[in-house]
């Protein structure tokens, strides 16, 4: 007698050694083919897939081809904004060194009379918080690209975390903007009428977006199939 293990309820089921065709299991009534000259082919032939989707409630294992350009585009766009983010916190670094400066020569000319207000020294930390995170997500970017699943979750926390601080930084946003501007004869320009600062459109579309392409990699089972 041979023993088989049933292709749909994992059940072992006995049969003669020289049986072939179709069978009915006895334990979940599925049809299967043994013994025929194409199941014995499939049986050689049989590798297990790296990526596999179980497909309850039946647990019928589901293959997906690979498709390596999905993760590898998802990955380098990913990338490509955290690099863009990144060289925007190294400008907001120097533009900190550069106001620290100007406020310690103020300071210096004053004889300490107009004390300096630490706004460069609080861009330049904010900077430097910003190019790590930025440049830690380019990593995880380059790993997701590879089909390493914990980076794609890495990646969507770091876009929903962008999302979120990209509101709330709109939202407590404290002075107006100016939004016009008037030269005097002397050549001084100065602000005459302020207004609110306007909501940062680009941002959240672009996060919004960002979010949307990492949850389809998780949640669709074609797609997260090519992570592991």
């Amino acid at each position: 007698m041979a023993v088989i293990e049933c292709p749909y309820c994992d059940e072992d089921i006995e049969l003669d050694d020289d049986a072939s065709g179709l069978f009915d299991c006895p334990y979940c009534d599925g049809e299967f083919e043994w013994g025929t000259e194409e199941e014995e082919a499939e049986e050689e032939e049989y590798t297990p897939a790296m990526n596999r989707i179980s497909n309850t409630p039946n647990k019928i294992l589901v293959e997906y081809s690979d498709n390596p350009t999905l993760r590898i585009t998802a990955g380098v766009i990913f990338s490509i904004v955290m690099g863009i983010y990144a060289v925007l916190s190294l400008f907001m670094i120097f533009g900190g060194l550069f106001l620290s400066s100007v406020e310690s020569d103020i300071s210096d000319a004053t004889g300490g009379a107009v004390e300096s207000s630490g706004v460069g020294i609080f861009l330049i930390l904010i900077g430097f918080v910003m190019l790590a995170i930025y440049s830690t997500g380019i990593y995880f970017g380059v790993q997701m690209s590879k089909g390493r699943f914990h980076a794609l979750i890495v990646c969507s926390v770091v876009s929903v975390l962008s999302l979120l601080m990209t509101i709330i930084a709109w939202a407590n946003e404290d002075g107006d903007e100016c939004t016009k501007w008037e030269t005097d004869p002397f050549g001084w320009e100065s602000c005459v009428e302020f207004g609110s600062a306007p909501f940062p459109v680009f941002d959240v579309i672009l996060w919004t977006g960002m979010i949307a392409m990492l949850a389809a990699l998780i949640f669709v089972p074609k797609f997260r199939s090519q992570f592991y």
